[in-house]
């Protein structure tokens, strides 16, 4: 045969030497940056609802703990409480029972990480007023992806902490119903892993899921004549056990792991009370062993664990379903008030189901963007330079920054209101004028009832829609759910992201509480706060036009959005005023959808005409857009080339080299 033949040269090119499991094409593996330095929104969100003056000291600390939950040892730990999920050992070796919950090393060392970086303590660290949560929620932004959902204790420690600060401000003296509260405080806003509690936040049961108003646990008094014990009763602190006894199921416990709890119980008359219980007290050795009482070690302080639930995700995360019986508790608030009482604690973990929400996605996005930067397709064009994969990037960012502007201002609401009430100032906020509108004490409050829920339906759903379209954008790779390799894994995201829309409440339960505020006792106030916050923003830019020499696409966007977001806020008005209770219920998820687009879009808007940022201004243009009725608004006369460099610098940041691509299109 002659060697120079076609058949000899295409056998011997380096393109047909067959590959083997050691040999031939290795795909690079996508590198995570910093995600405080590479989320251009994360970062335009900190410069928005920070005060400039806080922002350097912020800033320090968020840039190295960016760093640090990406760091090998927080994957391996990762990597290791997903392998080694929780399980209870029930009976000890002699047939004795136990209930003893088992975690696995890299849970307990991610807890003790977040404890140390103060996920919890920031909140209630009062240097920096009404933006501790801002700063807190940031924090928690980078940490939800790396934590292996510690960050639901955390959520449920912080919601315990300020129900537990309410009642110690309400109960003066040093009562022992004033004084434990007080130490439990102290240890669930510590910093010292040594030092701090965990809290659970126990409601669910059988009958009703979130609707508590069917609860079957039980609280009695427990009195000289009816308590069994012949000695000190006290918790696994030494503090002094509370006077009701707990009797019940809860169905659906997370933080079973916890050192107390907080939880709802049908107090002796019948209402539904709020309690505190720690979850582990001290026993006794027998009189007739020894001249005094000697503490012998902890038992469960009533609870015992039926089983751990197993689920689609949060797989780390210690679920349970819990028989309480004779859970010795103290009362919180007053009683027949549990619910009202409650309300903190929801406030709070619906805020931190926000920021998991977005923190999440905000992971997935990052890892997207690192693929594309790294992997060829046809042609060897890397993704990033794809026009359609960028555009799909794109509308994933702008949905995005919309849902990272909502979630942040229920988050600055929530800190002023607690700055304001704990400290008896006029206003928390420390700017002037007010940032973003919000004229007083009042009319934050009235935001913040409507928008929380608002928010945590709608953050959630956009959170699991984005997360599946990220995971699709890497392909066979994103399907791959590996819990020895975290660091990549969106799978891993997205079944920890599925629960977002069911805790604390799912989309339906979102509905009929804001359905209750709108129609409730504060309809008016509530209506009212909302419109004048919108159309306030809404003049003011038209007003801040004419003092400054606006670029033609500011003032492009300022005219569209008062073009848009006027008649949407008058069409939710003519909703509310028009329709009643059932009737709004049954468009539930338009509502939320709604008043989610329109808040949305002020805050874009507000964030886009600061600085004239490009990118900011066409994620704005875009979300404005997205309503838009017409299936293809595309057109034989479109700039592409031009489009895929804006998609490139919404998804990449305004610094974006863009491609040579853009000036062949």
């Amino acid at each position: 045969m002659n060697k120079n033949s076609p058949r000899d040269s295409s056998a011997s090119s380096p393109k047909n030497t067959p590959s083997s499991s050691t040999t031939g094409f290795f795909q690079e593996p996508p590198r995570i940056p910093n995600q405080f330095h590479d989320d251009r929104i994360l970062q335009r969100v900190l410069n928005l609802y920070i005060p400039d003056k806080l922002i350097p000291s912020l800033a320090s600390d968020l840039s190295t703990f960016g760093n640090h939950v990406l760091e090998p040892q927080v994957f391996s730990w990762i990597a290791d409480a997903e392998r080694n999920i929780p399980y209870v050992r029930t009976w000890d070796v002699f047939g004795r029972r136990r209930d003893e919950l088992v975690t696995s090393e890299g849970w307990r060392n991610l807890q003790a990480l977040g404890i140390r970086e103060g996920i919890v303590a920031i909140a209630y660290e009062q240097q920096w007023r009404s933006y501790a949560r801002v700063y807190q929620m940031l924090k928690y932004h980078l940490w939800s992806a790396s934590s292996a959902y510690v960050i639901c204790p955390s959520a449920m420690t912080d919601g315990a902490a300020r129900l537990l600060a309410r009642n110690i401000a309400r109960n003066g003296g040093d009562t022992e119903g004033r004084e434990v509260p007080k130490r439990a405080y102290e240890h669930l806003v510590s910093r010292d892993p040594e030092f701090a509690w965990t809290s659970g936040q126990w409601m669910t049961e059988r009958v009703g899921g979130s609707d508590v108003r069917n609860t079957e646990t039980q609280a009695t008094l427990v009195t000289s004549d009816t308590s069994s014990s012949p000695h000190p009763e006290v918790d696994a602190s030494g503090a002094p056990l509370g006077p009701y006894s707990i009797t019940g199921f809860k169905w659906f416990s997370s933080a079973t792991d916890a050192n107390v709890t907080v939880l709802l119980a049908r107090d002796p008359s019948g209402s539904i009370s709020a309690f505190y219980a720690p979850l582990r007290r001290k026993i006794h050795a027998p009189l007739s062993t020894s001249s005094r009482a000697l503490p012998l070690g902890t038992e469960p302080n009533g609870v015992q664990i039926q089983r751990l639930k197993t689920k689609l995700g949060t797989r780390a995360l210690p679920t349970a379903e819990l028989v309480l019986n004779d859970m010795r508790a103290w009362l919180l608030g007053q009683e027949g008030h549990g619910t009202r009482e409650m309300a903190t604690v929801l406030n709070i973990t619906r805020a931190h189901n926000c920021v998991t929400a977005v923190g999440l996605w905000g992971r997935g996005l990052a890892i997207s963007r690192a693929f594309s930067r790294v992997r060829k397709v046809g042609g060897g064009r890397l993704l990033m330079d794809v026009p359609s994969h960028v555009r799909n990037l794109a509308n994933i960012s702008v949905e995005y920054a919309g849902m990272m502007h909502l979630t942040y201002f229920v988050v600055l609401l929530l800190g002023d209101v607690e700055h304001t009430e704990f400290h008896r100032s006029k206003s928390g906020f420390d700017t002037s004028p007010p940032i973003l509108g919000v004229l007083d004490t009042q009319q934050t409050t009235l935001l913040l009832r409507l928008l929380t829920p608002v928010a945590k339906a709608v953050t959630a759903l956009a959170s699991i829609a984005g997360l599946s379209s990220l995971l699709e954008s890497l392909g066979g790779v994103g399907y791959i759910d590996d819990p020895a390799d975290p660091e990549t894994n969106i799978a891993r995201l997205l079944r920890d992201a599925q629960v977002l829309s069911i805790w604390e409440g799912t989309t339906e339960v979102m509905a009929a509480d804001v359905v209750r505020v709108l129609k409730g006792r504060e309809a008016t106030a509530v209506t009212n706060a909302l419109g004048e916050w919108a159309r306030r923003r809404i003049r003011s830019w038209s007003s801040n036009l004419d003092g400054i020499a606006a670029t033609k696409e500011v003032t492009s966007l300022v005219e569209r959005a008062e073009e848009r977001l006027t008649p949407a806020l008058e069409k939710i008005e003519a909703w509310v005023k028009d329709m009643n209770s059932e009737q709004l219920m049954y468009e539930g998820r338009n509502l939320l959808n709604a008043l989610a687009w329109l808040v949305s879009g002020v805050l874009l808007i507000e964030d886009a005409t600061r600085d004239e940022s490009e990118a900011m201004i066409h994620i704005a243009q875009r979300w404005l857009g997205k309503k838009d009725t017409r299936a293809l608004r595309c057109s034989v006369d479109l700039d592409l080339g031009r489009n895929h460099a804006l998609d490139q610098k919404i998804v990449f940041g305004d610094s974006i080299k863009t491609s040579n691509l853009a000036s062949k299109l």
